[in-house]
């Protein structure tokens, strides 16, 4: 059984005709009475979007399925749970259906830590770290923004240095005696040239 990693892609078209496509197919697919290939996932597995696009899903590993979709701006919004990773050959497979064509994606799966984005000017995923925590996930720009958050919440100024806030989300759990209340853990997304 895998981990399920949440996976936001953002697929930026060469013109508007190209978005609309892709939507209208991923949309036709919701709507249909049942999947178009059968599979476990259902009618939005990634499988079904590569075979209506005239690929064959045997030869293109996309073990997930997409959670919501929409239309913003010209561009093909799509949050998808994959497994362990976001799927590069599915990804690959869009960006040659659609020539002139780039889809930067987020990805995050907490069980073997993999934090990462394609989106190296952060035109579409500006958050560079992600806070884990008891009361849910945070999410910053720069260090100097988790650090001063941080800081706030263990009531420390912390220098905008990442192993140094880790230690310190490890000295105030332990001053708590590792209540569940307190547990944090801070990760950085790594920059991907994909």
């Amino acid at each position: 059984m895998p981990n399920w990693a949440s996976t936001s892609y953002v697929f930026k078209a060469k013109n508007q005709e190209q978005a609309k496509d892709l939507y209208e197919k991923i949309d036709s697919l919701a709507k249909m009475e049942k999947p178009l290939v059968e599979n476990g996932f259902g009618k939005l597995w990634m499988g079904c979007l590569v075979n209506l696009l005239g690929g064959d899903w045997n030869k293109v590993y996309c073990r997930g399925e997409i959670i919501d979709y929409n239309l913003t701006d010209g561009h093909v919004c799509i949050s998808c749970e994959t497994a362990w990773d976001e799927m590069p050959e599915f990804r690959h497979f869009l960006e040659q259906q659609y020539p002139g064509s780039k889809i930067y994606y987020c990805v995050e799966e907490c069980g073997n830590e993999v934090y990462a984005t394609n989106d190296a000017d952060g035109e579409c995923f500006k958050d560079r770290y992600c806070l884990d925590s008891y009361d849910g996930l945070e999410y910053f720009e720069t260090i100097e923004e988790a650090a001063e958050y941080i800081g706030e919440i263990i009531g420390k100024e912390l220098k905008s240095d990442f192993a140094e806030i880790e230690n310190a989300i490890d000295n105030y759990m332990e001053e708590h005696n590792n209540d569940e209340k307190c547990w944090m853990s801070l990760h950085k997304f790594d920059v991907v040239d994909d």
